[in-house]
């Protein structure tokens, strides 16, 4: 792939964030100057080898993206990479045909977890049927993991781990939520893939598969330039995070009875105007930040362990603060936990289509990612640079706004997100254990694995979850599974359509 260049990346303490790279080029042919040591940026990095170009140089080049402009990574590296991708696809009701098709566009080196929050169990759209397309999708060896939100056995395994706080007292099974989900998925990922190096998250309500293939290899790519510039800068490892920005979500327009190509959600918009004026330069304000609310991000596996996370629709938003809050945070088994993170943000070529959904939903949304910056921000580290009296002013500006919309009323506050702990410190062998060792094709009941073939396990004889986990299961039905959904006042919509970018 082929991005812009990034110049001009901010520091906040140990948090270094990019600006926006644009990718230019899904598929670039090698030219002299990607063989050679870039000046114009930091991610610019190592030169190629083995890639020289044979064609003449091109003088009908968009001036705008020169190669003096831009970098590449190649087919190669991007694989590599790709090899050590876990793929996190967070799901609810979506159709089944949806979901496949988002299965169908992460290239088939990556492994792949289906977590889902499916509310019901039987149907052509039910969890089931999602547990089958999976199996299906891996027929042909592809790696994966299915795991239902709510099945008991992974509730006893973050017990097990010591991380109750992610359980609903009134169930006892997991809280409903995306963020809750991906917590979930992150504790899957490094319990049976151990050896991948990088985890990723895609929105399941995506309508356009060739756009996921793009999302896969955006991560690739960004990975592999910050991989370029800490050779080159010789600096220590850092936490890297990917983040995705559409080139457009297209919406249908009533009135005009056309298809347009807006560029941000209903919700985004909200988000990142007050992320940009959090991390505006002195005097400026600009729009530096275009992933505030970046359905579609992947990061290093050691930095999903040591970051905290939040529920629902504030788990984005509140990623951009936590590693400002880790300085003050005890890690016992990362003792880097508070070296730099840096954001790379990507804007893809492809457009990102989803299902409509109503100002109300759009509200909820918005209210809950300000409301994991306003509880949060006068919190942060003095070190990262951001003054006090800026933070006070934002905090009361974002609850003029929110009262002004109509998110909260009189002297409410804007909710408050619950925050889980990061898992370095949870026992996740025991979460494994709990859960048992993966029996590649088979399904329990919430629980499956496909095409997993590790020789450890296989010399192991045990082939199964855990008899506690299996017994739960066995007589897991659908009504202990929707009186598990209505514990709680407002359950959380787990990757809802209107959740992806708005």
């Amino acid at each position: 792939m082929r991005y812009t260049l990034p110049l001009g990346s901010r520091p906040f303490g140990p948090l270094c964030i990019m600006p926006q790279m644009e990718v230019v080029e899904l598929e670039p042919r090698p030219t002299n100057r990607d063989n050679r040591l870039y000046g114009a940026s930091e991610l610019s990095g190592l030169s190629r080898t083995g890639h020289q170009s044979q064609r003449r140089p091109q003088h009908n080049q968009d001036p705008d993206h020169d190669a003096e402009s831009t970098v590449a990574v190649f087919p190669d590296e991007l694989d590599r990479i790709l090899e050590k991708l876990v793929i996190v696809v967070p799901c609810k009701d979506e159709p089944v045909d949806v979901i496949r098709g988002v299965i169908a566009g992460i290239p088939s080196r990556c492994a792949v977890i289906l977590v889902s929050n499916c509310s019901h169990k039987h149907g052509e759209n039910g969890w089931e049927a999602q547990e089958r397309m999976l199996a299906g999708c891996c027929a042909w060896g592809r790696e994966g993991c299915f795991v239902h939100q709510q099945y008991p056995g992974a509730a006893m395994a973050f017990k097990e781990a010591g991380v109750p706080e992610i359980l609903d007292t009134a169930s006892g099974r997991i809280r409903n939520g995306k963020g809750e989900g991906m917590y979930l998925g992150i504790a899957m990922a490094k319990s049976y893939f151990p050896h991948h190096q990088y985890i990723g998250f895609i929105d399941a309500d995506n309508r356009i598969p060739g756009s996921v293939v793009e999302y896969c290899k955006a991560y690739a790519g960004g990975f592999a330039l910050a991989q370029r510039s800490a050779a080159k800068s010789g600096t220590e490892h850092e936490d890297v995070m990917v983040r995705i920005s559409w080139a457009s979500k297209p919406k249908y327009s009533a009135s005009t009875g056309r298809i347009e190509f807006v560029q941000q959600g209903r919700s985004s918009r909200i988000i990142n105007s007050f992320l940009n004026r959090l991390f505006a330069k002195a005097g400026q304000q600009d729009e530096f930040i275009t992933t505030g609310n970046a359905g579609e991000h992947a990061m290093t596996m050691e930095m999903a362990l040591k970051m905290r996370m939040a529920n629902g629709y504030a788990i984005e938003p509140f990623q951009y603060i936590e590693p400002l809050l880790r300085n003050k945070i005890p890690s016992a088994n990362l003792p880097n936990a508070s070296q730099t993170t840096r954001i790379v943000q990507i804007k893809t070529a492809n457009p990102h289509l989803h299902r409509e959904t109503g100002d109300e939903h759009i509200i909820k949304m918005w209210a809950a990612g300000l409301g994991a910056l306003y509880h949060h921000l006068l919190g942060v580290d003095s070190a990262s640079g951001l003054g006090t009296t800026t933070l006070a002013t934002l905090r009361k500006d974002m609850h003029k706004f929110a009262l002004q919309n109509g998110a909260i009323q009189g002297q409410e506050e804007l909710p408050r997100p619950n925050i889980y702990s990061s898992l370095d410190n949870a026992d996740l062998d025991s979460f494994r254990d709990v859960l048992g060792e993966p029996c590649s094709g088979h399904v329990y009941g919430g629980l499956g694995f496909y095409g997993l073939v590790d020789q450890a396990w296989a010399s192991s004889g045990t082939n199964s979850p855990a008899s506690q986990s299996t017994l739960e299961h066995d007589s897991w039905g659908e009504d202990d599974q929707r009186s598990s959904a209505s514990s709680e006042e407002e359950p959380e919509v787990l990757s809802d359509s209107s959740k992806q970018g708005e």
